[in-house]
């Protein structure tokens, strides 16, 4: 959740009903009220609707579900003649940007305070504090265009920095201005600093940082250059046509912009082309445990303003390009669920009674918690969401499934194994007293094209401890305990596997070493492994599955 501060006074003007009305509405809409003191209120947004992060995004949803306003918005976006080069220098430090102009603004201080909130919001919800996405709004009278947008070694370029009365290079910037502070962790590791000139040389944004102040918005400014650079396209076209929609709500005309990449590529920005998708009425309809017709379902998705039409036993649906959150059919779903109207499904009492308990797969874990717990270990609960890297330094066999939009590098992977997991744990607590034990119960995820999903989600154990004398003997008799309390008939066998130290190490069978299944490995880590986490004590552990083959 995020919290905006929204005038009371604009909403219900921009708006076609009373307070009452309006205060039953915004909970529905998913921009729930924390409080209201005078004329502001406080709303609590969900993360996934970037698009409810300004007054005119919570407007337009409010519009749409009184059926003021029904289907997608329509953003007009004229031709313009301005340019963005990109060079080749900034694509391995930050390779997207974009932009787009809003023109014929009539600004007050509360417009401009909206904008900055607005502009805030975007960066720390949707923008993942500026790594993913960062956003520039500009006064665009001062600018000459076309623009160029290139990397630059710390000090080889000075300009006077938003809210500062001096030139500083880029170094003192990151050093000298809260901003600096704040944002230097999105370009660590590199070398080279993005940055927007104009035509003139002036430096127009330091992003992700700080604008320059040349071009700083004020109550007199009518026109506005909005940049938005990023790791991303996607994401990046997402925040800007947040922004182009709120601008157009607020009366400006929006004009593109067109990027031209080292290549010679041009690109018109926003993308406003929205994305098509099918849901299925009758699954719509055993999801929710409604019995609507087509075009009923039709007019839920038109209140959530987006256009949708009939096609035989489905339904077509327009995505606006300012909807992030819409990825799959059952988005869709909620968004007619949304539509129809919480506060309109009828309460109904279970037509079966059933008796709650603990699943096989809870009454198991369970057991391994106790019999580790009892064995002096600490269990650690971490994402199933990892990333590549951390895979690699773990030197960990098996394949990894990579997510195709991730939100941020550092969750770009389903983990495949327990132990990074809990070398990072240990590599995070080097400080602290030894031994150190620990211990994690969950579920991994591997590639299996015999399945729907092609993937295959299985319930592993792993155990790691760290101290002076640790080796494969500790390790191998933590897992016989482990192995009578669940219940496990287990056979070792002499293996090798680049996580241990050779010489060191046992393949987990299962029964019969010579017709049982392996389930994993116990030894004693490599040195060379420990060394990638920054571990200097000895560790040893194990990792086998409890459980396969849950799809």
């Amino acid at each position: 959740m995020v919290s905006i501060a929204v005038s009371k006074k604009w909403l219900l003007a921009h708006t076609r009903c009373g307070e009452q009305k309006l205060f039953e509405v915004l909970p529905q809409i998913k921009a729930g009220i924390d409080k209201i003191e005078g004329d502001v209120i406080s709303l609590e947004i969900t993360g996934d609707r970037p698009d409810l992060l300004s007054r005119t995004g919570v407007a337009r949803a409010v519009n749409g579900f009184t059926r003021a306003r029904l289907g997608a918005p329509k953003l007009a976006l004229r031709a313009s003649p301005a340019l963005i080069r990109v060079e080749k220098s900034v694509l391995g430090v930050r390779p997207i940007v974009i932009g787009a102009l809003a023109t014929g603004l009539d600004l007050s201080g509360e417009d401009v305070a909206e904008l900055m909130q607005l502009q805030e919001k975007l960066t720390l919800t949707h923008g993942r504090r500026r790594r993913k996405v960062a956003i520039g709004i500009h006064d665009a009278a001062p600018i000459a265009f076309p623009l160029v947008y290139k990397a630059v070694m710390p000090k080889e370029i000075e300009f006077v920095p938003l809210g500062e009365d001096r030139k500083m290079d880029l170094e003192q910037i990151l050093h000298d201005t809260p901003k600096g502070w704040e944002y230097a962790f999105t370009l660590e590791g590199s070398n080279r600093y993005p940055i927007i000139l104009d035509a003139r040389g002036n430096v127009v944004s330091f992003p992700p940082i700080i604008n320059g102040r040349l071009t700083a918005v004020t109550e007199e400014t009518t026109s506005l250059f909005l940049d938005v650079t990023g790791t991303d396209f996607e994401a990046c076209n997402v925040a800007l046509n947040v922004l182009c929609h709120h601008f157009s709500d607020e009366g400006a005309k929006i004009h593109s912009v067109s990027v031209i990449d080292p290549l010679g590529k041009k690109t018109v920005c926003p993308d406003t082309r929205s994305e098509k998708m099918l849901l299925s009425v009758k699954q719509c309809n055993r999801t929710l445990g409604l019995a609507l017709k087509p075009m009923q379902v039709v007019d839920c998705l038109r209140r959530q303003r987006l256009n949708a039409r009939r096609k035989g036993p489905l339904v077509e649906v327009e995505i606006p390009s300012y909807r992030a959150d819409v990825l799959h059919p059952i988005d869709l779903i909620e968004e007619v669920a949304l539509g129809y109207g919480y506060y309109a499904f009828k309460p109904a009492k279970p037509r079966v009674f059933t008796k709650g308990g603990f699943s096989m797969d809870s009454e198991l874990t369970e057991k391994i918690r106790g019999a580790l717990t009892g064995a002096g270990f600490l269990e650690v609960s971490s994402y199933v969401l990892t990333n590549e890297e951390k895979a690699r330094r773990a030197k960990s066999e098996r394949e990894i499934v990579r997510i195709k939009n991730p939100v941020s590098e550092e969750y770009s992977a389903l983990r495949s194994t327990l132990l990074p997991g809990l070398l990072e744990t240990v590599s995070k607590n080097t400080r602290h007293a030894y031994p150190q034990k620990f211990f994690e119960v969950g579920e991994v995820v591997t590639k299996d094209d015999k399945t729907e999903t092609r993937t295959r989600t299985d319930l592993h154990a792993s155990v790691i401890t760290t101290h002076s004398e640790t080796g494969l003997s500790e390790a191998a008799s933590v897992l016989a305990v482990l192995a009578r309390a669940v219940g496990r008939d287990i056979v070792l066998e002499k293996a090798n596997h680049p996580q241990f130290v050779e010489g060191r190490c046992a393949a987990i069978f299962l029964g019969d070493s010579a017709k049982g299944e392996r389930l994993g490995f116990v030894g004693e880590l490599a040195p060379e492994v420990l060394e990638k986490f920054g571990i200097e004590m000895p560790a040893a552990g194990f990792e086998f599955a409890i459980k396969k083959g849950q799809k």
